[in-house]
């Protein structure tokens, strides 16, 4: 079957050529807002400092398991830790377990844990698996929460860990506090507590661990199997194109730092019908014929090699987040769903790109307490084409889906850029 002349109110145009760079988490218990906290000036190193308070038992364990207590004890250089007190260690341990250790288990438990000695007949936290975490929760640098932006969406820090440390021994793996009120977070963590100085650098505490990435964002969407036509979508935007200027080599390039929204499949596929019937009736197919052929055709995701490239393009443009930090737009902001604003809020994307006057979409989050409950996007487009701009509203299915180059959300609706 040729392909088909596609005539549909969406945005064709070519997006990404010439850009250089850039788990589902369980929902968090509501917290109530947190008080600053005055320390004193300390003499005592960071290592001395955790390990001397009680309630830091647990975290203090997992830097020993590490080995970085030696470095947090090093007065040459300075820090930021972001620390875990016993209560979110604890809740960290009971997920890492699957449960098996409870959250009223004994102290003793969650420390064999956390030091790699429970029973074999068990899980244990692995060297390797400590030595990530802890490095993932310490920056190289002294940054009181003053230091810390609140500009959206977050603040990027560089932590101990090194993306590519022969080649490159400068590039770090990027955590994101941003200050806000009344909450403020790290990635998609609150922070129950800031400022504990000590004399080389500066403790804050979060709910729970903030833990690593450990995949790029084509692996993390290659592993939903409710993104297959989002898959297809992202191939014949692609066909053509080359290096940067492909969405698939963005999604596996580890510096990026992307915002990606994916539609699921049942949002997907009726767009992918509508789309094809209105190609063929355009060129004169009956009604009927076309109705069957389109059918027949968004049966599946390879239904997509029958739309024009530069619109399937243009859709999956505008589904990531962009920023225009120095003359062009690029995909370079991690949003994750606390950064939402809680009033709806225009975010540019890479439809940007070729349209720089684009309003982009709309972004708005109900928050819980510390959690957003609910984080809704919409586009200037609808479906059927001829509603009210920005009338549809796409909700956030699975949140927060962290990777090494980005954090995706799944939405249920295609965003149409007009």
């Amino acid at each position: 079957m040729k392909k088909i002349n596609l005539k549909i109110n969406t945005l064709a145009i070519i997006v990404l050529s010439g850009i250089i760079f850039t788990s589902c988490n369980k929902s968090l218990v509501e917290l109530a807002p947190i008080a600053t906290p005055v320390y004193p000036s300390s003499t005592t190193t960071i290592s001395k400092s955790i390990a001397a308070n009680p309630n830091d038992s647990l975290f203090n364990r997992l830097l020993i398991r590490s080995g970085l207590n030696v470095t947090l004890n090093d007065t040459t250089k300075t820090f930021t830790v972001f620390a875990v007190d016993n209560v979110g260690m604890k809740i960290f341990v009971n997920a890492a377990t699957g449960g098996f250790i409870p959250l009223t288990a004994p102290d003793a438990d969650f420390s064999k844990f956390i030091s790699g000695t429970y029973p074999v007949t068990a899980v244990n936290l692995s060297a390797t698996q400590a030595v990530g975490i802890a490095m993932y929760s310490i920056v190289g640098q002294k940054y009181p929460s003053s230091a810390i932006g609140t500009a959206f969406p977050n603040f990027p820090l560089p932590t101990q860990i090194q993306l590519d440390p022969v080649n490159s021994p400068f590039l770090r793996l990027t955590s994101f506090p941003t200050k806000s009120t009344p909450f403020s977070y790290v990635n998609n963590v609150p922070l129950t507590g800031i400022d504990q100085l000590a004399s080389n650098g500066v403790i804050h505490h979060t709910y729970s661990v903030v833990a690593p990435p450990s995949a790029l964002l084509k692996s993390v969407i290659a592993s939903k199997a409710n993104l297959s036509y989002f898959r297809a979508a992202v191939a014949r935007g692609d066909s053509g194109s080359v290096g940067t200027s492909r969405f698939d080599s963005l999604f596996n390039y580890g510096i990026m730092n992307m915002t990606v929204l994916a539609p699921n499949d049942a949002a997907m596929q009726p767009v992918l019908f509508g789309a094809l019937y209105q190609g063929l009736i355009f060129q004169g197919v009956p009604a009927g014929t076309a109705f069957t052929q389109a059918t027949l055709l968004s049966a599946t995701p390879a239904g997509f090699n029958y739309l024009p490239v530069a619109d399937v393009k243009g859709i999956v443009a505008y589904h990531i987040l962009a920023s225009n930090p120095s003359g062009n737009y690029v995909p370079n902001i991690r949003v994750f769903s606390v950064n939402t604003p809680s009033t709806a809020t225009f975010i540019k994307t890479l439809v940007n790109t070729g349209v720089a006057a684009h309003p982009g979409v709309r972004a708005q989050a109900t928050f819980t307490g510390s959690v957003a409950s609910t984080v809704t996007f919409s586009g200037a487009g609808t479906f059927p084409p001829g509603g009210t701009p920005y009338s549809q509203i796409a909700t956030v299915t699975e949140k927060d889906l962290h990777a090494v180059n980005g954090v995706l959300h799944i939405i249920d609706k295609v965003l149409l850029p007009q």
